[in-house]
């Protein structure tokens, strides 16, 4: 028989976690869909170095996907910081949101165990 002890402890520590990641998701104040991507590119000078494999750029674009189609958005260096910030905050968000459901499944699987356990008793 499973230790009902033990099994009510790693509960908990997922609750607890959980918890965490939940309050970390409700205080972020603002955030954008999508990932930061460096392109580098050729004009179209016939006599320009970059018709030797110096490209120019940086450029940087915001890659994101709307109704099934991806697009890219150009992004000033001016404006570069701030959509990083934003964009990490997407990517944090969504991580803790895979990172809850997983911990939902196991806490659901956790909770039918400790059942288990409880009812097998009364036997």
């Amino acid at each position: 028989m499973k230790n009902l002890s033990k099994i009510r402890q790693r509960a908990g520590k997922l609750m607890r976690d959980r918890y965490r990641l939940e309050k970390e998701n409700l205080r972020m104040r603002d955030m954008i869909k999508g990932s930061l991507i460096e392109h580098y590119k050729k004009c179209g000078s016939k006599v320009c170095i970059c018709r030797e494999g110096k490209l120019h750029g940086p450029y940087w674009y915001l890659s994101y996907k709307e109704e099934n189609k991806s697009n890219l958005r150009y992004i000033r260096v001016k404006d570069l910081a701030k959509v990083a910030r934003l964009a990490g905050n997407y990517k944090r968000f969504q991580s803790n949101l895979t990172k809850i459901n997983k911990m939902n499944r196991e806490i659901g699987k956790l909770m039918g165990e400790i059942r288990e356990i409880l009812l097998a008793r009364e036997k």
